[in-house]
């Protein structure tokens, strides 16, 4: 068996590399370069993927995270609930608009514990940034719920949940990034939906968020008249990558589909491993789409090291949590963003998060992508098997 890619865009690239060929030369040919047809016609069929009536691209995740806070109305001075158990973006957005993250303990299935929200708000919290972890969704119908009831701002962290969805009560499904005012997507080449570089998305429902967003991602111009409305950045995805990004959203339906039978090909091998706690959580309400196939694993780090020894390549994606990484600890580095986070858990404000830290140390991805063959998923097993005897 050779090496098993944690991820493969080198495979994804020759199955379809006519195609992706063929696009970049029209682009260039036609000298499409800044916000021309195959963006508009990306953002129309993004917008149509997540049941929305907007979609904005740019550059990154992270920019359309801050994008998402500011369009929507954070400001300066605000409290933000969100997650300590993400990437750091999450946070770091948040401070740079001038705002106080509040971090949330996670739950059963590594997304925000949202029986915490009560205890978290504040007089100064205007918003919740939930995010949706490995593919699937935060429990929103209770969030969407306390957002309502508390008149808060909603912006979804779907970095790594593009076409996850979720089953309300009154029978309708709803994707990701559709249920708050925004919602912010990664198209990070190792995503399940990731272009050949960075890339991200901002979504919503809301036209005046729209308009916003559509100014600030090109330095707060109003491409029509020519004038500035805001202070902002420049964003703007460029047109050649959502010319191949088309080229992707092709096949992205059976994309997910593999995942999933990838997914569930996981779930019947590690059944029977007692170490191991594989991500099905016994909910039919939500459909997952595995963008990480995350398990909890005794041993992790020794699992880790075994599975490298033997050609299967993983990731541990926090080792540690977010707020204990220097620029929190460091009297120094947090004094110019305000200070230490505030942590909530279910036994109220503490220093740390406990299931935030288990995870830390228990978690570990295996390979996953549409690619990845019946046969080298199920060399990962064998050798998961093996190392627990």
């Amino acid at each position: 068996m050779q090496k098993v890619r944690f991820v493969n865009p080198q495979k994804q690239y020759q199955d379809h590399k006519d195609e992706f060929i063929a696009a970049f030369d029209d682009v260039l040919s036609r000298g499409a370069i800044v916000m021309q047809k195959d963006l508009t016609e990306f953002e129309e069929r993004f917008a149509s993927f997540c049941g929305v009536k907007h979609a904005i691209g740019v550059n990154s995740g992270t920019s359309a995270i801050w994008l998402g806070l500011r369009a929507a109305g954070v400001k300066p001075g605000d409290d933000v609930l969100t997650v300590a158990h993400t990437f750091i973006a999450t946070i770091s957005e948040i401070y740079l608009i001038g705002a106080q993250p509040i971090l949330l303990d996670v739950g059963y299935d590594y997304n925000m514990d949202v029986s915490l929200l009560e205890k978290a708000l504040t007089p100064k919290t205007t918003a919740i940034e939930p995010v949706h972890l490995n593919g699937r969704l935060c429990d929103m119908e209770m969030l969407m719920d306390f957002a309502k009831r508390k008149g808060l701002l909603v912006v979804e962290d779907a970095a790594q949940a593009l076409g996850a969805s979720m089953r309300m009560a009154d029978g309708m499904v709803k994707k990701a990034g559709s249920f708050g005012n925004a919602g912010a997507f990664s198209l990070y080449w190792a995503k399940a939906f990731g272009g050949w570089g960075n890339n991200g998305m901002l979504v919503t429902n809301d036209d005046t968020i729209a308009d916003k967003a559509r100014f600030m991602r090109y330095n707060g111009e109003d491409r029509q008249t020519r004038k500035f409305f805001y202070h902002s950045h420049n964003l703007l995805m460029d047109n050649l990558h959502a010319a191949l990004l088309n080229v992707k959203m092709n096949y992205f339906p059976q994309w997910l589909e593999r995942r999933r039978q990838i997914a569930a090909r996981y779930q019947e091998g590690l059944a029977g491993i007692k170490q191991v706690q594989t991500p099905q959580w016994n909910d039919d309400r939500f459909t997952d789409i595995y963008t990480n196939y995350v398990i909890k694993a005794q041993r992790r780090d020794e699992l880790k090291k075994y599975l490298d020894e033997n050609s299967v390549e993983t990731l541990i994606s926090w080792p540690s949590p977010t707020y204990d990484e220097p620029l929190f600890t460091d009297p120094k580095l947090n004094a110019e963003y305000g200070g230490k986070p505030r942590l909530v858990a279910v036994s109220g404000d503490t220093d740390t998060l406990p299931e935030t830290e288990k995870l830390c140390t228990e978690v570990i991805s295996l390979p996953m992508y549409p690619e990845l063959t019946d046969e080298e998923a199920g060399y990962v097993i064998e050798k998961v098997k093996e190392f627990y005897g």
